[in-house]
């Protein structure tokens, strides 16, 4: 999967495929929050009660933007079967309203949280249990 560093510019179209991307979304800055990879050191501990369970409804309530292909859980994926080919699997991304941003999470952003205790950022869980 793609890597972004929490609360860094949305660039994942521009990268990818569409050029003329603009990293807004209804008139305010996309950001990215949850795009984890093996090996680069993340926010952990313990989430708001309930906060993965929102996340999860929110991958099918606010998917908006299909991935290329599936990823797969990269922690889960190489501990257990040794390879990335494996474990848990995304193919979206949900995005959420925060007031003068919006933010980029990948589906497996709920996972994280529940098994490997990512905890992102207070004002993306602020956005998140708002629009819960």
């Amino acid at each position: 999967m793609t890597y972004y560093e929490d609360l860094t510019p949305y660039t994942y179209d521009r990268d990818n495929w569409a050029g003329d991307a603009t990293g807004l979304w209804h008139g305010v800055p996309l950001i990215n929050v949850g795009w984890l990879e093996r090996g680069r050191p993340y926010e952990q501990g313990d989430a708001p009660s309930g906060l993965a369970a929102v996340l999860s409804r929110m991958s099918r309530t606010h998917r908006a933007q299909q991935t290329r292909g599936f990823h797969s859980c990269p922690f889960c994926a190489s501990r257990i079967f040794g390879s990335r080919a494996s474990g848990p699997q995304g193919t979206a991304e949900i995005w959420v309203m925060g007031g003068d941003v919006a933010y980029a999470a990948p589906e497996l952003i709920a996972h994280y949280v529940e098994a490997h205790g990512y905890v992102p950022p207070t004002s993306f869980i602020q956005a998140v249990l708002a629009a819960a």
